[in-house]
């Protein structure tokens, strides 16, 4: 008999996004996500003190042409890797108002938006 390895399936509910970076103020200090999902963000070049399980407050900022979403959300340090410089963290509250912009951001809602009000004016 063979045996036969299946990738396991993804765990992750919420799809990573790359492509839009949003711009994170973590404690004072200014980053750009590497990838960010519903569910939370990755941080690449991080400099930090954080642990494990603590839940800072958290700046996000996203750039849509010439209009910003500015929002604060606390989010909990699930893994930090010194070495590699990274840092990794899930939301922990989101208000409808922050979610409405993630997922605009995700879909492309809120860039079709801005062109429609664009051509409309």
């Amino acid at each position: 008999m063979r045996v036969v390895k299946v990738k396991s399936k993804e765990r992750r509910r919420d799809r990573r996004i790359q492509e839009i970076p949003l711009k994170i103020d973590l404690n004072g200090s200014n980053y750009e996500t590497a990838n960010w999902s519903l569910g939370g963000f990755l941080l690449y070049s991080f400099y930090g003190d954080f642990q494990i399980g603590e839940t800072p407050v958290v700046g996000i900022k996203a750039e849509v042409g010439d209009q910003v979403f500015q929002h604060v959300v606390r989010a909990e340090i699930v893994r930090i890797d010194f070495t590699r410089k990274m840092l990794a963290a899930n939301f922990v509250e989101l208000d409808d108002d922050i979610l409405n912009t993630l997922e605009g951001l995700s879909t492309g809602r809120l860039r079709r938006e801005l062109l429609r009000k664009r051509k409309s004016a």
